[in-house]
């Protein structure tokens, strides 16, 4: 395929689908459960925070419903294969690369289920297909015009079907290219377990899991990694009972952030690690009450399977719920309770290892009845069934009644003054919006109090909504104030107040009407209290209350399930199905599949009173074989799908003589049963007849196909591993948009899953492996700190709210106490610690402080030893630290759940940034800047680890010969060729040899890209005050008119009379219209004309924009004169359409980016470019004697590129041979961001985005800046006569300075990690004669997924010349020398270099926070955390060391 076609017609964006059926068990039991319950143990993972892992799982279905309808409720969405398939590529590379798995990478799909499973599938179909109607008829009756083409139907993500044949092809071919490629990729086996292997994807994975257990050898400590969004996920983790597990998932949003659609490409999605190694000690201190009172040894991992059985009970993917059981209503937490209540008396544990004890079973359900009965107390007790209960007391109360006094129970007096509290507050706030107070009471009345509440809101005349639900779903009831206050009379009936208006709250209010109030509240407050007890009638309320709920639970039998509960034959099949059924499910979740054709054939649970005879009952299983894909397919589609079956089959789902045409209803019936959301409702539809189905497809099996009969069979898994040996062809797996792999190195074949032969599955935990403080670093222990911990309400903040649910509360103890403080600085002040806890993070500690000084360790006397100086804080720096101390201390306790006292004493660390490569070759630790110093409680330290991370363990050199073998890439650092990429040809004791191959071209190429970049940055911007006068308005009227300005027309709708163009809030600016610097908006020329434009053509506009007063402009203020208001605001906003308003693109004020159409010229340029260069344009050159430090492996980048800086318009090649950008391929950056750059590539490659459409489609992405090496600002150019080595005394200096405080003098550097500019003491090489700032020669042509320089075969490289810049040797070298194949047009002086003398920024001053005037100490809040020296206080952004 030519590099410069455009076989891309349509645009790609990776899309975050929320499909609820997938997220099921994350979005209700992840957050009611886990995160409010277990703060802690989920991780926001970024970079240094990731633990290293053996092995990534990945289960495969979520991540192509991600990719494959991203956007189900729009009826015009569609997507082509092609999409799909590279935004699967794409998804699956970012989850290699972030967790960059060692030695195993499993990707499981689902292939064909048990038919236990196949009965959710089946709902989960038919209510798809349902909805995909509703839509498109919706949108069909607003008269819009579909697409052409069919929407893509989600139910071919099925086993057998030719999306999912086609899917596993582009997954062998994607695997082989990633393997040839990718150096990352190489060191790992990788399985694909594709959608012709039997079994759902997470059991699979966990298959391979447990019978790996099972062989000598195992590693007890491997460290594991699942990704997925099923609901078995946590427990399936959980009972492999490995502690060294994570569960990946993504980011799950609740609230008006779900709505919102991710544009942003799947860098920009966030991901959560769920520690199991936290989860399982929050269930230790969770049960651990209950080890006293055991008659038997307490063993976590036994309560950990009791858990499990446990868990099933508020429903999974196999059983429904037990009835009024839900999760979302904290029935874990009443589980939890009863377990823990009769576990004593069990003798034993329910879970064996997933044989559950039945016995025991019995005693914890029959414990659950006393629960069941509570519940039918509370929802389904009625006023007659009561005044039976409480007869004596019920009369009494009528007689009072019917006398006309008032009687109230307690629990209504307790409502009476939540409401009296809240009415009186509200007459209190004279003026204030009343009618939008309400007050929230939890709606758990039983019937007589919900008959109190309408009469005391009917009395007040208070409006109460009984539908509403809280963020947590649960139901409450809500008062509010009338909306129009003169309407609320009060009852004329009572007491004369009938003519009061009750909430008349204007300038005139009368008294009386709040007198009238004051009457109705004093005859409440004056109501006598009874009690609501008799010992009299308990033997009768008993009775009744059997009475009472038999009734109650035949009503539901009947209703739900269509069954007598009066006949114990249906009672006892039902229950016996279902205990068995939970059996199944144990024996599925610890040793595999115990029966394919298995199922619960029932919708609904019986009641827990109900279970009889359980402890009697044995089971009997018959493993059987799986459905075939075709079986499958017919057992789990509706007929809306039957075009995904082949035709043989697809008359069986509609032809009225089918004999299974009752499997395929067109319409049924839903059932939310309890749940609020509707994809959680039990979709009522008959059950597939195994046999009836089997025998009705046999009579036409002879009509398939034979492409059909083979997708009817089963297949086999495929291993990938990288072969160095001769590459050979992969062919392409989508002709004419995927190439063939010419240069393939993965060599795949069968993969078989490890066997017993004798052996025997591992129960519980294994032997050797480590736990809580020895757990292998990365995966946090709690009982790295010594701390308590209790069960209650704490508030715990999760999303956004306080919860109101229990939490596992955590209290830190502080051994340090009664330490002073200077004690701890010279301990402590440089020397390393752990922050974060419990997620570790190394940090260097540069500084102690108390609420009063700050403690630094400062070389007074020179060449005498440090010595700890103190300084007090300003009085500004007073009020700081407390601030500070008290942050820390209240983001622990409301987010995290833990409790870890008064901050007495702050540490003041640096984190460490990772290694960083001598010019010697070795590996060295390299820690942040002052920039990225913050505070940490003392008591949060963490002093020492027992497991060291053993990717930040330093290292000495090694040889050249190991570290650059014969035919390794490598890129030249020279001043003549910097960039140049290169082969290895020999190596000696201290020097390489290489070829490298050039484009003389480059220069003129790199020139004329630097003309079209040179445009955008011509944009000048005027302050807005100048702009203000300029246009002879106001400040404040341009800046309304800038933003968005709201304006309510006719019909209460809203239109934009803004031009938006800033966005203060949203901290966002539009590029070319507008900038900000510090506190002041500018706008260019376009905006000042566009201004100019829109005052003369409406200048009623701009006469209201100085008007105060918050309240939105109406249309018919604006235009008085006009007929028809409303039409002329929409005629302006037509207008300013015209003008290309809606077309502005925002971005962040903290980015900077290239405008589109530049974006565009820039690729049509490198389109130019490519299609003219031929392979006769390269040249090849030989350079000799190069030392280690002039060349850069691509591995080495992450050490050595770590504070490169970028600009708009740089020149850029990709140097890591990891990740998804092909090595050797080079850009232009066109976005610079905090922690990334945005480059627009020179050709298309697989796993390119548009980086939020302002690139074509393949050509963006967003990378790291140690990913490229800058061509255009070159920062890392090698010298060959370097100065003398510092002596050690200078050393000594140069580490001190680094742990000291930053200067406050100096100029900002560019942009960087964080802001850092390039390493202390880096060198610049002058400019020299005949090069340009990016001048260079060229690289040759990267077709779409074509890499040449990543395979085998001929010396395709790409290389670029020099330009200014150049980091600082270290050591003396030999020179270089080149030779040439071409002398005339071969680079001269490969060896060359400059000196330039380079001196440190004055040292820094000394002192505690930094105050706003100019004296001893103060806070500089510039940036995290630090005390800095002596001066005024600064608002400034950091500045370099």
């Amino acid at each position: 395929m030519s590099s410069n076609a455009d076989p891309f017609p349509l645009v790609f964006q990776i899309y975050i689908v929320r499909e609820p059926s997938f997220i099921n068990f994350c979005a209700s039991y992840s957050k009611n459960t886990i995160r409010e319950r277990y703060p802690l143990t989920s991780q926001l993972i970024e970079e240094n925070s990731i633990p290293e892992f053996d092995n990534l799982y990945l289960d495969f279905n979520g991540i192509i419903h991600t990719c494959s309808h991203p956007n189900d409720e729009d009826a015009h969405f569609r997507m082509s294969e092609e999409q799909i398939y590279t935004s699967i590529f794409a998804y699956v590379d970012h989850l290699f690369g972030k967790i960059k798995p060692k030695k195993l990478f499993f990707m499981a799909v689902d292939g064909v289920a048990p038919r236990a499973k196949m009965n959710q599938q089946r709902s989960r179909r038919f209510r798809t297909a349902k909805e995909a109607r509703e839509v498109r008829e919706n949108a069909e009756r607003k008269g819009e015009k579909l697409p052409e083409e069919k929407a893509f139907d989600s139910n071919c993500i099925t086993p057998g079907t030719p999306f999912m044949v086609k899917l596993s092809e582009q997954l062998r071919y994607f695997v082989n290219k990633k393997i040839s490629e990718d150096a990352n990729w190489r060191e790992v086996q990788v399985v694909l377990s594709g959608h012709e292997v039997p079994g759902e994807g997470e059991h699979k994975i966990m298959e391979y899991i447990r019978l790996s257990k099972a062989q000598p050898g195992y590693n007890p400590n491997v460290r594991h990694c699942l990704y997925g969004l099923d609901a078995d996920l946590i427990m399936l983790g959980l009972l492999s009972h490995d502690p060294h597990f994570c569960l990946l998932r993504e980011e799950v949003k609740f609230g008006p952030s779900a709505r919102k659609k991710n544009n942003g490409g799947v860098e920009s999605i966030n991901f959560y690690l769920l520690h199991l190694s936290l989860l399982r000690e929050y269930l230790d201190l969770e049960f651990r009450d209950v080890r006293r009172s055991l008659p038997f040894e307490y063993n976590l991992e036994h309560i950990i399977d009791d858990f499990i059985v446990l868990a099933v009970f508020v429903g999974n993917d196999f059983l429904p719920h037990l009835p009024d059981l839900h999760i979302h209503e904290n029935g874990l937490e009443r589980l939890f309770d009863v377990y823990m209540k009769v576990l004593p008396s069990l003798g034993g544990y329910l879970n064996e290892s997933g044989n559950i004890d039945t016995k025991r079973l019995q005693v914890i359900l029959d414990e659950m009845v006393e629960w069941e009965k509570e519940v039918f107390e509370k929802e389904y007790g009625d006023i007659n069934w009561f005044k039976g209960k409480q007869s004596k007391h019920i009369k009494e109360l009528e007689r009072t009644e019917n006398r006309g006094s008032l009687v109230l129970s307690p629990s209504q007096r307790e409502i009476f003054e939540k409401v009296q509290k809240f009415v009186q507050q509200r007459q209190r706030e004279v003026g204030a919006n009343n009618n939008t107070a309400r007050l929230e009471l939890l709606n758990d009345f039983p019937a007589r109090d919900r008959e109190f509440v309408n009469k005391l809101a009917a009395d007040l005349h208070l409006e109460l909504a009984w539908d509403d639900y809280d963020e947590y779903d649960q139901n409450i009831v809500t008062f509010r104030l009338p909306e129009s206050p003169g309407e609320a009379q009060a009852d004329p009936e009572d007491e004369g107040e009938g003519d009061e208006e009750e909430w008349v709250s204007d300038e005139e209010e009368d008294e009386e009407s709040r007198k009238a109030v004051d009457r109705v509240l004093g005859k409440y407050e004056k109501a006598k209290v009874v009690e609501y007890a008799d010992k009299d009638f308990d033997q009768r309320y008993e009775e009744a209350l059997k009475e009472k709920m038999d009734e109650w639970k035949r009503s539901y039998y009947m209703g739900k399930l269509e069954i007598e509960y009066d006949d114990p034959e249906q009672m006892a099949s039902l229950v016996y199905r279902y205990v068995e059924g939970l059996q199944w499910v144990m024996h599925y979740y610890y040793s595999g599949v115990t029966s394919w054709s298995w199922f619960y054939d029932y919708h609904y649970a019986p009641r827990v009173s109900d279970f009889k005879g359980v402890a009697e009952m044995t089971f009997n299983f018959e493993l059987g074989m799986p459905f075939r894909p075709f079986e499958q397919l017919m057992g789990v589609m509706p007929e809306a799908s039957k075009e995904l079956l082949p035709e043989a089959y697809r008359g069986l789902m509609w032809d009225p003589n089918s004999p299974i045409i009752d499997f395929y209803p067109q319409e049924f019936e839903q059932d939310l049963n309890g749940k609020k959301q509707e994809w959680e409702a039990v979709v009522k539809i008959p059950f597939i007849d195994e046999k009836r189905l089997l025998d009705a497809m046999k009579s036409r099996e002879h009509l398939l196909t034979s492409e059909e009969m083979r997708r009817n069979t089963f297949g086999t898994s495929y291993q990938f591993e990288y072969n160095p040996g001769e590459p050979t062809v992969y062919p392409s797996s989508l002709p004419g948009f995927f190439p063939p792999l010419h240069h393939c190195t993965c060599t795949m074949e069968p993969f078989d899953l490890p066997t017993l032969d004798g052996l025997h599955l591992v129960k519980g935990l294994c032997d050797g492996v480590f736990l809580g403080t020895s757990a292998l670093a990365g995966f946090p222990s709690l009982k790295t700190l010594p701390h308590t911990s209790s069960l209650g309400f704490h508030g715990v903040n999760v999303h956004g709210s306080e919860s109101r649910n229990k939490s596992i509360v955590i209290h830190i103890e502080n051994p340090h106490a009664p330490r002073k403080p200077e004690d701890i600085a010279q301990d402590l002040i440089g020397r390393r610690t752990f922050s974060g806890w419990p997620f570790l993070q190394e940090a260097m500690v540069v500084g102690v402080s108390d609420a009063l000084f700050k403690y630094e360790k400062m070389t007074v006397v020179p060449g005498a030893p440090s010595k700890v100086v103190q300084n007090p804080h300003s009085k500004l720096g007073l009020t700081m630290w407390k601030n500070k101390a008290e942050r820390i201390e209240s983001v622990y306790s409301k987010k995290c759940g833990v409790l870890t006292g008064g901050v007495d004493i702050l540490l003041h660390v640096r984190p460490l940034k990772g290694l960083k490569r001598l010019e010697s070759g070795a590996l060295v630790k390299d820690y942040e800047g002052p920039d990225k110093e913050y505070e940490l409680g003392l008591q949060l330290a963490v002093a020492e680890v027992e497991s060291e991370d053993p990717r930040y363990i330093e290292r000495g050199p090694s040889s050249l010969n190991e570290e650059f073998p014969e035919g390794g890439k490598v890129f030249f650092l020279g001043e003549h060729a910097y960039g140049f990429a290169a082969r290895v040809a020999a190596t000696a004791a201290d020097s390489l040899s290489f070829v490298l191959a050039f484009s003389p071209s480059e220069k003129l190429e790199n020139e004329a890209l630097k003309e079209v970049v040179a445009k955008s940055m011509a944009t000048q911007y005027i302050p807005s005050f100048q702009v203000a006068e300029m246009l002879a308005m106001s400040k404040r009227a341009l800046s309304r008119v800038t933003s968005s300005f709201m304006v309510l027309i006719n019909d209460g709708q809203k239109v934009n009379l803004g031009l938006s163009i800033k966005f203060e809030g949203k901290a966002m600016k539009v590029l070319s219209y507008s900038n900000k610097s510090g506190h002041v908006w500018e706008f260019s020329d376009l905006a000042i004309d566009l201004i100019r434009d829109y005052k003369e053509k409406y200048p009623e506009v701009f006469r209201i924009l100085d008007r105060g007063g918050d309240d939105m402009a109406k249309a018919s203020t604006i235009f008085p004169s006009e007929d028809d208001p409303g039409a002329k605001a929409k005629e302006i906003r037509t207008w300013l359409v015209t003008k290309g308003v809606r077309d502005f693109e925002p971005v962040s004020l903290l980015c900077d980016q290239l405008e589109k159409n530049i974006v565009k010229e820039i690729e049509q340029l490198a389109d130019g470019f490519n299609k003219e260069r031929s392979a006769s344009d390269f040249k090849r050159a030989m350079v000799k004697n190069v030392p280690r430090r002039a060349v850069l492996k691509p591995e080495h980048a992450v050490y050595r590129l770590q504070n490169q800086k970028f600009d708009l318009g740089d020149r850029v090649v990709m140097v890591q041979e990891s990740g998804g950008v092909p090595l050797s391929a080079k850009g232009v950056v066109i976005g610079v961001n905090t922690k990334t750059i945005d480059v627009v590539w020179d050709v298309p490659f697989i796993s390119g985005t548009t980086l939020n459409n302002r690139c074509s489609q393949y050509r963006g992405s967003s990378v790291e800046f140690n990913a490229c090496l800058n061509l255009t600002n070159r920062q890392f150019v090698s010298a060959v006569n370097p100065p003398a080595p510092p002596s050690p005394q200078q050393q000594q200096q140069q580490q001190e300075a680094k742990l000291q405080p930053r200067s406050r003098f100096g100029s900002h550097s560019s942009w960087g990690p964080g802001g850092q500019r390039a390493p202390s003491g880096a060198w610049r090489a002058p400019s020299h004669p005949g090069f340009s700032r990016s001048s260079g020669p060229s690289s040759t042509s990267v077709h779409i997924m074509t890499n040449p320089n990543r395979g085998r075969g001929g010396v395709h490289l790409n290389g670029h010349g020099p330009a200014p810049g150049g980091s600082q040797p270290n050591g003396p070298t030999r020179h270089a020398h080149s030779t040439s194949t071409d002398d005339q047009d071969s680079p001269r002086g490969w060896g060359s270099g400059y000196q330039q003398e380079y001196r440190r920024p004055p040292g820094p001053p000394r002192g505690g926070f930094i105050g706003l005037t100019r004296g001893r100490g103060g806070f500089n809040r510039g940036f995290r955390g630090g005390f800095r020296g002596r001066g005024g206080y600064s608002a400034t952004p950091p500045l370099s060391s």
